[in-house]
């Protein structure tokens, strides 16, 4: 099923049959060593191109699987989630499944020309109909990943008066612990405690544009700055092991983000400038209570986080057995997203659905407060570009070699149809430049922080003004 609150336009017969003579055109793969952003040795892929034979064979066993008919209306789409209500509307064939598809990348670090390029190909249609999907046999240990949320469990067990110590108001760059309510999301309060981190960087104070008001502009770069950490005392090895799995989570990301270079028609290194060198990630260790039954009835705690998308470029979620997250429709239906062991859930960020001009897809979704005794833990990990990063520069229309028969569109162009410039039906504007998005994300959740340290963007009557964020791309 397409998760997504705009239409997406069919792919023309021909489009689609140009699509499949290039689509794996680029792709041979040869696996080599190569360094992570954090220095680290990590398997890579090098790519060159194949011969004329390998493509036809490419574009025949391409075109088998995808099963293109006759006529856009006789199309039957192999994709595992559809809506029979949209997929008839749009002319798909109607599937019944209701679960999200599970990438091997296994596949993809196998240097197998074919199996790469099959988990390109079924990359590209997740992000396209559904902006959903787990990944499995990814390189991140799974005893990291257990260590991780266990980890998360015991900070979460410490006293609330040591927890405050690290209370994420002390913080310009919104980082820290959060207690319940201290978050919301489009104006409702959030039933989870989490603590909130980033790159471990010095704060950004090189220059100053207002050396009268010691602000530094632009806004984003306020973004940068420490984290706050439990004492080691307190709680031994969350530090060391906290930083070892941010490491290799950005490791993985860089991977997909390359991976979905290929799957877009661009090359592998396509967004490697913005990402390599200082990407700004973002990492929460979280505890969703459960529902609180006393409270049901005035929809108290009903949601740990409520419905949203995310605003970065690739999300990435460790999860443990609870359960609670869904992922929304076309149809207007919430999916469960259940827990796969094993594996990451990833989801697109609104950065990379305008970047390819709605093409790819920020899926609105949500975590569901679990009724029982069980409380939920999950570790979210937001992979995203240099702050001063412009998707204006983006310009995937001239580098793919399938951008006719993938519909793309430049960024700048006014297209909500395609989902580009907004979410949420237009409600939520995204901003071109992804650490303006980043900060106004912040401030529209945490209203506090902008008062106590960032009071420039305060009006009068309180209120947080992002208006001037408008103003600050306006003037990039």
């Amino acid at each position: 099923m397409a998760f997504t609150n705009t239409p997406v336009a069919a792919v023309s017969h021909q489009s689609s049959l140009r699509m499949l003579s290039v689509c794996r055109a680029k792709i041979s793969c040869e696996r080599i060593e190569g360094t992570s952003p954090a220095g680290a040795i990590i398997p890579k892929l090098k790519c060159s191109s194949l011969s004329s034979a390998g493509t036809e064979k490419a574009r025949g066993e391409l075109a088998r699987r995808i099963k293109i008919c006759a006529t856009p209306g006789e199309r039957k789409d192999c994709c595992s989630i559809h809506s029979p209500t949209v997929s008839a509307m749009r002319g798909f064939g109607v599937l019944e499944e209701e679960s999200i598809k599970i990438l091997d990348m296994g596949s993809y670090f196998s240097g197998d020309d074919d199996r790469v390029m099959d988990f390109c190909e079924q990359l590209r249609r997740q992000c396209h109909e559904v902006g959903f999907f787990y990944v499995r046999n990814h390189g991140v240990p799974e005893k990291l990943c257990d260590r991780m949320l266990e980890l998360g469990r015991k900070f979460f067990d410490l006293p609330t008066e040591v927890k405050m110590q690290m209370d994420y108001t002390k913080s310009p760059q919104f980082r820290g612990y959060m207690r319940i309510g201290a978050e919301n999301t489009a104006g409702i309060t959030d039933f989870r405690e989490q603590i909130e981190l980033g790159p471990e960087e010095s704060q950004d104070i090189d220059f100053l544009d207002r050396e009268e008001s010691g602000l530094v502009y632009p806004l984003y770069r306020r973004l940068r700055g420490p984290n706050q950490w439990p004492p080691d005392t307190l709680l031994p090895g969350f530090k060391r092991e906290t930083e070892l799995f941010m490491e290799k989570m950005n490791e993985l990301s860089m991977h997909i983000m390359q991976a979905l270079a290929l799957s877009l028609g661009l090359q592998k290194n396509y967004f490697d400038s913005s990402f390599q060198y200082m990407p700004h990630y973002q990492m929460k260790v979280v505890k969703y209570p459960p529902q609180p039954a006393s409270d049901c009835a005035e929809d108290v705690g009903m949601f740990g986080v409520g419905a949203h998308s995310d605003s970065g470029f690739l999300s990435l979620l460790l999860q443990d057995d609870v359960g609670g997250l869904q992922a929304k429709n076309t149809a207007g239906r919430w999916i469960d997203v259940p827990p796969e062991k094993g594996t990451f859930v990833v989801n697109l960020g609104e950065m990379l659905q305008l970047a390819t001009g709605g093409y790819y897809l920020a899926t609105v979704h949500r975590v569901v407060s679990q009724v029982g005794s069980r409380s939920r833990y999950s570790v979210p990990f937001f992979f995203n570009p240099k702050l001063d990063t412009d998707i204006r520069a983006f310009n995937m229309l001239e580098n793919s070699n399938q951008a006719e028969g993938r519909r793309f569109r430049s960024p700048t162009e006014n297209s909500n149809a395609f989902g580009g410039l907004s979410t949420h039906g237009g409600k939520n504007k995204l901003l071109p430049v992804f650490g303006q998005n980043a900060f106004k994300s912040f401030a529209r959740s945490h209203v506090n922080v902008v008062r106590q340290h960032h009071k420039d963007l305060v009006k009068a009557d309180g209120s947080v003004d992002l208006d001037k964020l408008d103003v600050e791309v306006l003037s990039s």
